[in-house]
């Protein structure tokens, strides 16, 4: 048993520095990759499992997909055919095991790779070391796999699975829960599925009851997505139903019509390798398994997605509803969505202006608008805080976000200066003139018009007013040495340009940050 439990722990040691290495390498195109593919149904599901069989996890592309729900780049309907996607790729482990695995010395193979990889990862250049991650973790998946096999040769006596034959219903449910249970405590299907290829292999197992095992595992595997969406957001959590529902509902015909789907199962498998081979009928079962719910799924997408829209509802005037913890592991998805919140507080803040210069006096409603700013940018400080970037790209971008918040915290400050209802009559046509531009960014801002655009008429007007600011200074300082106006009100007067002055300044800014990061994005 401890080799079982070494090999497993090898093999997830392996399964996570693959994983990491590959979506350290191809994370930003394949992040365009999906962005770029995922229009239509078909392209949305095609897309997920080349993804999901590139970086060997379905868990990434999940996050992936969510990132992008929540950045708005994929609509929820797009979201689901990738989830189904990423369902078929998830796959090509049990493909991979099965075809090399058990066909050749694993452990001669796996020595040679890991040390290379490690080398790699220690002494070459850093734009290499990534790779050697690659490297190591793939020798270090097959020689998990390699004690696998032996430990499973031996355990065949110790894992009593003669006593549950798939042959009654209290057996098929027993075995299809011990594939849950797996999955879940192994917190990786592909962990799972490389013991029970071991299993069948060895001969601990027969293939019905590693059928049902695969079952349970494809149940099992949702596990991880539903612990990450409790208390996350709506597109994690919608994510997550997405893939138990899929799963679920698959196992649940699957299991109605088992005795069929292993006659087919078997029959392709002689079509393809001439015998009955039962770890590659296991990897074919798989397959079927997961490519028959998208069968299933892919006509009914619509009418699923409206039902989880309603069993999952979107969270009234949340700023910061995309901010999920999960994506700070992927820094590239994480900078993307912190700039959509960054956009929808920009949008909230102009329309909070807008009900002060309506009513030329603080309001509930311009408060309660205020507040829910406040509180976005401290949550956003603190999700921003949780991302580590490694290109200099993305710390690019991430500085870009980072000054915009700074902005935006000073413009904060600017409005709950007291000045904010002195100029709104003592600088009346100055004013109106803002409450006009508003109107034209909040528009500009509503139809997602780039930033460079909103940008320009900002920096124009900012430059007009720090030319009046000096004039007018200068006029109402005079007025008051001539004794045309009192020096208390030329006093406020000057105060209250001064607070436009820093009101406007601070809107350019942040925007003019905005716009650097899309031209950083663009590139």
């Amino acid at each position: 048993m401890l080799t079982i439990f070494g090999g497993i722990g090898l093999f997830l040691l392996g399964m996570t520095m693959l994983t990491n290495g590959l979506k350290e390498i191809a994370g930003d195109a394949l992040k365009k990759w999906l962005n770029r593919f995922t229009k239509g149904r078909i392209s949305a599901v095609v897309s997920g499992a080349v993804m999901t069989m590139l970086v060997q996890s379905s868990t990434a592309t999940t996050l992936l997909t969510i990132g992008f729900v929540s950045a708005g780049l994929l609509t929820f309907i797009q979201s689901i055919g990738v989830i189904i996607g990423a369902n078929i790729g998830s796959t090509s482990t049990g493909w991979i095991i099965s075809l090399i695995g058990f066909k050749i010395s694993l452990q001669t193979m796996a020595l040679p790779i890991i040390g290379v990889g490690v080398f790699m990862s220690l002494i070459a250049p850093n734009d290499i070391k990534k790779f050697g991650n690659v490297f190591a973790g793939f020798g270090l998946l097959f020689l998990g796999i390699d004690m696998l096999q032996q430990g499973m040769g031996s355990a065949q006596d110790l894992i009593a699975f003669d006593k549950i034959p798939a042959d009654s219903i209290i057996s098929i449910f027993l075995l299809i829960v011990i594939g849950i249970v797996m999955t879940v405590i192994m917190q990786a299907s592909s962990a799972a599925m490389a013991a029970t290829l071991a299993a069948l292999f060895a001969g601990a197992i027969d293939f019905e009851q590693a059928a049902y095992l695969v079952i349970g595992q494809n149940i099992g595997t949702t596990a991880t997505a539903l612990f990450a969406a409790i208390g996350a957001s709506v597109a994690a959590r919608r994510t997550a139903i997405t893939h138990l529902m899929f799963n679920v509902i698959t196992a649940i015909i699957v299991t109605s019509i088992f005795s069929y789907f292993v006659s087919a199962t078997k029959w392709i498998t002689v079509a393809i390798s001439g015998s009955f081979d039962e770890t590659i009928g296991l990897a074919i079962f798989h397959t079927l398994f997961s490519v028959l719910g998208a069968f299933i799924f892919i006509p009914l997408m619509q009418p699923f997605a409206n039902l989880l829209m309603k069993m999952v509802p979107e969270r009234e005037n949340a700023l910061t509803r995309n901010l999920d913890e999960s994506l700070v592991e992927m820094p590239t998805v994480a900078i993307d969505v912190s700039f959509i919140t960054m956009r929808d507080i920009m949008m909230e803040l102009t329309k909070a202006q807008q009900l002060l210069l309506q009513s030329k006096k603080v309001t509930v409603d311009y408060e309660k608008k205020m507040l829910e700013v406040e509180e976005a940018l401290i949550i956003t400080r603190r999700f921003l805080d949780g991302i580590l970037v490694s290109s200099s790209r993305d710390r690019t971008k991430l500085i870009s976000i980072l000054h915009t918040l700074d902005h935006l915290h000073r413009l904060i400050k600017v409005l709950r200066e007291q000045q904010k209802v002195e100029a709104l009559y003592l600088q009346e046509k100055l004013m109106q003139d803002w409450q006009e531009l508003l109107e034209t960014i909040g528009d500009r801002l509503s139809e997602d018009e780039k930033m460079l655009d909103i940008s320009i008429i900002l920096e124009h007007t900012s430059q007009e007013m720090a030319q009046q600011r000096r004039n007018k200074r200068e006029q109402y300082f005079e007025r008051s040495v001539s004794n045309e106006t009192q020096l208390d009100l030329a006093v406020s007067k000057v105060d209250a340009l001064l607070w436009i002055d820093r009101l406007i300044y601070h809107y350019w800014r942040a925007t003019a940050r905005m716009a650097e990061y899309q031209t950083i994005n663009e590139d």
